[in-house]
């Protein structure tokens, strides 16, 4: 098997949660692998990291590659009672909604962190121009999904100390940002579940111990400028603090074999190339369950949202056809127009 993630950043296995969680559940299951730091999402064909290679199957997602381990004898949660694989379903969406929301907060609304380690570390791992590109594009997803909290993107260390003892004695005596209170509350409810176990349903680990570690370990590990997660964490729930180093200790302590990436990657481009008209009829299936924007507001999301949405599908549009364009006017791609057939052309 090969997987393709984001690359290890901010003293955590990857950048990217969803990446850790799956490889997480690798190890865990004692499954043979090799890496592939793409740190690429254009490589997957949905355009999501993290992506995985089994033979000639490629599933992309965390959801769909964890369904796809345990149908083919990988399951971590096969010990567990129902009641425990109906609270592991409780419990992961909780902390994939939650942990998340507060992750982005703390890396985009809080502009010395965005500026002195988020950007410089996604310039890192992209090349020209993605590194110039995405950190801004991923700072405006953000900003729309905070805004179900109310969160606006500005600043929010404005007039606080930059010596960090000082900001910390400054934000107790002030009081925190409602997000950190998020934070708080979900750290409160899976300390209540972890208890006095060494995991989150016992003696072992299971599925939902590599969601929670994937998570947190963005919280705790990251080395920022301000470090508020981690402070909550180390000093308000020590014993989440041990979790995760434990689940560290249990899970990564071999290095991690690396790889090449296969030839036969679905790339985005490859999927158009080789399906042109499955291609377009995802791309439309987009279009049309993005500009359904009453139904989105009945799911809770606000008009900026839909309308950011909406923005998001035509700009990906407008960059195919851009794109299309460039190649069939470079030769890349040539068109022939003039079909000898009568019938070709009424066709």
């Amino acid at each position: 098997m090969q997987l393709y993630v984001w690359g290890p950043a901010l003293d955590a296995p990857s950048i990217d949660p969803k990446c850790v969680v799956i490889e997480s559940y690798l190890r865990l299951v004692k499954q043979q692998y090799t890496i592939v730091k793409c740190n690429d999402p254009q490589q997957s064909p949905t355009g999501e990291l993290p992506l995985l290679n089994d033979g000639s199957a490629w599933i992309a997602g965390v959801e769909r590659i964890l369904n796809y381990l345990s149908q083919h004898g990988r399951d971590a949660n096969k010990d567990l009672t129902a009641d425990q694989k109906a609270e592991y379903t409780a419990y992961s969406a909780l902390v994939q909604d939650k942990l998340y929301d507060c992750m982005l907060y703390t890396w985009y609304a809080d502009s010395t962190n965005f500026i002195k380690n988020i950007r410089p570390t996604y310039a890192k791992l992209l090349s020209f121009p993605n590194r110039y590109i995405v950190p801004v594009q991923l700072k405006k997803n953000a900003k729309a999904r905070l805004e179900k909290y109310s969160v606006e993107i500005t600043r929010d260390d404005v007039g606080l100390p930059q010596n960090e003892k000082e900001e910390m004695k400054e934000l107790l005596k002030s009081g925190w940002h409602h997000m950190f209170q998020l934070a708080r509350e979900t750290y409160s409810v899976l300390q209540s579940q972890l208890g006095e176990q060494n995991y989150m349903f016992g003696s072992n680990a299971s599925t939902l111990d590599c969601v929670v570690f994937g998570y947190l370990a963005l919280h705790l590990y990251p080395d920022l400028s301000h470090r508020r997660l981690q402070h909550i964490l180390m000093h308000e729930y020590p014993a989440l603090a041990r979790y995760c180093d434990r689940m560290k200790q249990l899970l990564f302590q071999q290095e991690t074999v690396e790889s090449e990436a296969a030839q036969d990657v679905p790339s985005l481009w490859r999927t158009f190339k080789n399906n042109p008209m499955g291609f377009w009829g995802t791309v439309k299936d987009d279009v049309v369950s993005y500009m359904g924007s009453a139904a989105d507001e009945k799911k809770g999301k606000s008009q900026s949202q839909v309308d950011f949405e909406r923005k998001r599908v035509w700009s990906i549009a407008g960059g195919i056809t851009f794109f299309l364009a460039y190649v069939i006017y470079n030769g890349v791609v040539s068109i022939d127009l003039n079909g000898e057939d009568d019938d070709d052309d009424d066709e």
